[in-house]
């Protein structure tokens, strides 16, 4: 047992603490090494006390929501991993044809838009096949095409790094595509507010559909994956006039100069490009997240030799 441990189980054994927990089977890379502790948050409470907790101790720590958009060292993770699985919703009160609701960050995504449009509200139906919980959402600043969750965000609760709780407003979170404040700032997400507008129920599972059909025609939702890898870039006046049929677009699709550049399938041990999105990593078996690492050093190399753009990781990484 770590120095670590032991604290731990002297002092949040009532939080039910587990040592040495393979994280590989809570990732949908199914990529991942042993987290040193490993404690489940299920309230707003708990999650303070493990945070407060850690900023006593100078104990290092990490937030995994649902596992989604993020790269396990397959070497572990140090410290205390915080999983969170906090999922109050409340509807707080309507406001000229929009209603604020507040929702836990570890509130499922996809049961947050199945729940704001069985009370009848809409904004957020792109995102019913966005895997992983709220708070990752918010913190990755999730997108469909171009729209960003983010627009919908009325405010978000957080434990700030001085171990303060605080409210900040949208133009405080920052939100810009696939970013958000919480990537630098490093606060902690406890809740959400979205303030989102009153809807017609057809209409919005009309929209449920058509992008649960897109995703399933055009991502490899069959297989452990990394989600998107890269993000897009921004669309350029040379790109433009390259490929017109992307002229329209601010952001410019990476999966398609990977596919240009012939990437689809390429492989490194148990990691390959996917076939059917090549902005996809998909583990067809025993990948490690090194061997993840040497893959996408070899697709952005050969995607700036052909294109002269560099690619940037959408990713985050658990270490």
């Amino acid at each position: 047992m770590s120095s670590l441990q032991q604290l731990v189980s002297d002092q949040l054994a009532h939080l039910q603490p587990q040592f040495d927990l393979s994280l590989a089977p809570l990732s949908y890379f199914k990529i991942g090494g042993p987290a040193e502790v490993f404690i489940e948050a299920d309230t707003r409470e708990k999650i303070i006390e493990i945070v407060s907790f850690c900023h006593q101790h100078h104990t290092p720590f990490k937030i995994l929501a649902g596992a989604s958009n993020v790269i396990i060292s397959s070497n572990g993770v140090v410290g205390i991993t915080v999983s969170l699985t906090n999922s109050d919703y409340q509807i707080i009160e309507q406001k000229d044809q929009k209603t604020l609701i507040s929702v836990g960050s570890g509130f499922k995504t996809a049961l947050l838009v199945r729940k704001t449009i069985d009370d009848g509200l809409s904004g957020l139906e792109y995102y019913l096949g966005v895997p992983g919980k709220v708070g990752g959402a918010v913190y990755n600043n999730a997108h469909y095409n171009e729209h960003l969750i983010g627009e919908y965000v009325h405010r978000v609760e957080v434990i700030q790094p001085d171990n303060q709780i605080a409210w900040l407003n949208q133009d405080e979170c920052g939100f810009r595509y696939d970013f958000s404040r919480f990537q630098q700032s490093k606060d902690v997400i406890l809740q959400i507010e979205f303030l989102l507008p009153h809807g017609n129920k057809d209409e919005s599972l009309a929209l449920v559909r058509e992008a649960t059909l897109h995703r399933a025609q055009t991502q490899p939702l069959g297989q452990p994956s990394s989600g998107c890898y890269f993000q897009n870039i921004p669309n350029t006046p040379q790109l433009r006039q390259q490929f017109p049929q992307f002229s329209e677009r601010s952001e410019f699709p990476s999966a398609f100069l990977i596919d240009q550049a012939g990437l689809k399938k390429t492989r490194v041990g148990g990691v390959e490009v996917s076939e059917k999105h090549a902005a996809f990593f998909v583990n067809t078996g025993n990948g490690t997240s090194d061997e993840v690492k040497q893959l996408a050093s070899i697709v952005k190399q050969k995607v700036k030799d052909q294109f002269g753009i560099e690619l940037h990781e959408e990713v985050f990484f658990l270490e």
